[in-house]
Parts: structure tokens; sequence; C-alpha cells
């Protein structure tokens, strides 16, 4: 029962790999453009533009502006989904907003007590701007740039993941750090801060202050190294190929390289791309919203 349909897949997947190969070689041998494989392109973001600011050598690589973009794409959604409020008949744009709402409000403020209006604008733009940045190579796959090297035009994508960035990851841990600690200065003040990480004695004050910072180091560097090894894992399933092979077998007429790989990867990239994306997006603002709401709260269980 089963040797039929998969009989049937696997010839599908035989033929849309040979059509998609011979289609890359025909363009590659009679047209001035080469196709980079996905192995090739593990790097680091590319710079666009550079420039002189006080002495100081300011990049705008693909990180920033791919960044840009997904802020310019986040006002463009909020404007939309805000722009016809209504009780009576909502639109779609706004309904969606409510539900990430109540996600947020559920899933990382439910411990804040009368602090969650306040800390509502951090913790959604925080999850938002992580699940599309988490997203970006999977949402836009499709959205190229053309790289120009003498008379050869590369073809590369234009979206890498912002968050595959470690200066992208630190950034916003930086600014939970700068949150809670701001926090526990308004709770406790800055002799505060200093007996509570003396406890329980004095001497374990450097321990705990390496603790704390820790925090940042710790959720950062979890983001960085799984989106990262996203596209590393990704980018060596798709290079799988043979080098030259097509020139041996036209007898020089078609250039190129054969790729066993068009279409299979793309199950494995549903999970490492959507699924581990849109998880470490929640883990890391759960991890933040914990360490400013101990920050802010400790362990009071008054509603004050």
């Amino acid at each position: 029962m089963l040797k039929k349909p998969f009989v049937r897949i696997s010839m599908i997947f035989i033929g849309v790999t040979i059509l998609v190969n011979g289609i890359l070689a025909l363009i590659s041998t009679y047209l001035p453009i080469s196709f980079l494989k996905p192995k090739d392109i593990i790097e680091g973001p590319k710079i666009f533009a550079k420039f002189n600011l006080l002495g100081i050598n300011i990049y705008i690589n693909q990180t920033i502006l791919n960044t840009w973009i997904l802020m310019l794409l986040m006002i463009v959604i909020l404007y939309l989904g805000t722009r016809k409020l209504s009780v009576e008949k909502p639109g779609v744009m706004q309904l969606i907003l409510e539900e990430l709402y109540n996600f947020i409000d559920e899933q990382f403020l439910a411990n804040f007590k009368n602090y969650k209006k306040t800390f509502m604008p951090l913790f959604s733009a925080l999850f938002s701007f992580l699940l599309l940045a988490n997203l970006s190579s999977f949402l836009f796959p499709f959205i190229w740039m053309k790289e120009t090297h003498g008379n050869i035009t590369k073809i590369v994508p234009f979206f890498r993941t912002p968050t595959a960035d470690i200066n992208t990851t630190v950034g916003l841990a930086l600014i939970v750090t700068i949150t809670f600690i701001g926090c526990g200065i308004y709770k406790n003040g800055v002799i505060g801060i200093i007996r509570d990480l003396s406890k329980p004695f004095v001497l374990m004050f450097p321990i705990n202050l390496i603790g704390e910072l820790a925090k940042p180091i710790n959720i950062s560097m979890r983001l960085f190294g799984n989106m990262f090894a996203g596209i590393v894992i990704v980018g060596l399933l798709y290079g799988i190929s043979l080098n030259n092979i097509l020139s041996s077998w036209t007898g020089n007429m078609l250039n190129g390289s054969f790729s066993f790989a068009v279409m299979w990867p793309g199950f494995l990239q549903l999970y490492l791309d959507l699924f581990i994306g849109a998880l470490q997006a929640f883990v890391f603002t759960v991890l933040s919203s914990v360490y400013v709401q101990q920050a802010l709260l400790g362990d009071e269980d008054d509603e004050n």
C-alpha cells in the first residue's frame, strides 16, 4: 500500500532535482551569472557602506540593514492593525495584534502585578522583533541581491538572520541588563543592591556580582549559538553537490555543480528555522522577563 506513494514521491523529487539543476546550469553557462552554494554563504554579514564620524569608522552591514527593514515592517504592521480600531467590527490585523498582546501578557508579564502596563511595550517589542529576526530567512527566502566581481554577477540572499550576529544578541542582552539593574536601583537603591549582592556574607559579593553579569551573557550566547548553528546546518545540507560533474556529463557544454539537495532539506529547514526560531524568541523573552521581575519585585507576595 505504501510502495506506490513512496515511488511517486521519489520520482517527483528526482524530476524536480534534475529540472532545477538543468535550469541553473543553463543560466550559469549562457549568462554572466553564478549561483553561490548555501555552504559558501556561511560567513559574516556583508558590508554595504562605510563612513567616518568624528574619527570613528562606522559600517552599515547586512545585519544593520536587515534590522532596520524588520523595524520598519513592525511599524507598518502596527499602523495597519491600529489605524481603524473597532469593538464591533475589528479587522484581521487588529485581531492578530490583540492575540499577540494577550499572549505577551499571559506568558511574560503574568507576575508583574501593577507593573504590567509599564513593561508591556518593552517585552512586546522585544518578542516581536526577535520572532521576525529569527524567522527572516525563512519568511523572505526569495529576496536576493547581486554582487559583481569583474564580469561575474553572483546572486546571494539579502536577508541574513540578524540574531546570527553576536552584536545583535549582545545588544539586546545589554538592554535587558540595563533594565533589570535600573529596576533593582528603583526598588532598593544602590546601597540596597550592594547589600543584596553581599548575602549571605560580604565575601560572596564578587561571586554574586559575576552571577548577575552572567545573565545577559547566558541569554545572548544561547540565542546567537542556536541561530548561527541553524544557518550552518541548513547551509551544509543544501550544499551537498558534485562539482564540475555537469561539465563531464555534457562534454563541457554546461557549467555548474549538480546539487542533490534541491527539495528534501526544506523539511529540516522548517524545523531549524521555523520551530527553533520561534522557540528561541520565546526563551530569550521569558528569561529576560524573569530577570526584570526578580529585580523589580523579588519574592514579594503582596499586590503592591
